[in-house]
């Protein structure tokens, strides 16, 4: 009787398993406002992925500094140690240029001789600690006012948008 119990409530138990696995190893988050625009729109829900390795251009969710319930979904632009600044709409990382072909939408549609991100001095990148910016700079609150982020505030990486089915990715 009791091995009949288990192989009749094994899938539930498996089920069970999963479902803990997932909610340990990752979050639903709800985009807040358009600074992501046009990589993730409002409202969009991405699935992020708690232990993930950081890298450059990886979009992050991270923990508001001001109201910790709140949660911020940015771009990693700067990892720790870097160098970095902006002149003329150009990343230089390292005193290297770097492309940014997530905005190149976004840049088209800018007016004749507007710039998305607006100069930047040379910022040191604190070690634990990360530089992030919105892909919609003109309206991004981001590691320019608020400095950089330390790997502390980071939930984990926006890794596929499940949220509108049209804009799955």
């Amino acid at each position: 009787m009791m091995a009949s119990l288990f192989s009749r409530s094994k899938p539930l138990l498996v089920s069970l398993l999963i479902v803990t696995v997932f909610l340990l190893a990752a979050v639903l988050v709800q985009v807040n406002g358009d600074s992501m625009v046009p990589s993730l729109a409002d409202n969009q829900i991405a699935l992020v992925l708690r232990q993930s390795e950081i890298e450059r251009f990886d979009i992050v969710v991270i923990k508001d500094s001001k109201k910790p319930s709140k949660r911020v979904i940015k771009r990693i632009i700067g990892l720790p140690g870097d160098e970095l600044s902006y002149k003329e709409d150009q990343l230089f990382i390292n005193n290297q240029p770097v492309s940014e072909p997530f905005l190149v939408e976004i840049k088209e549609a800018l007016a004749k001789d507007s710039l998305l991100t607006e100069n930047i001095e040379k910022i040191k990148i604190p070690e634990n600690s990360y530089f992030v910016l919105g892909d919609n700079r003109k309206i991004s609150l981001d590691s320019r006012l608020t400095g950089a982020v330390h790997e502390d505030m980071i939930i984990g990486e926006a890794k596929f948008t499940l949220w509108p089915p049209r804009k799955i990715r």
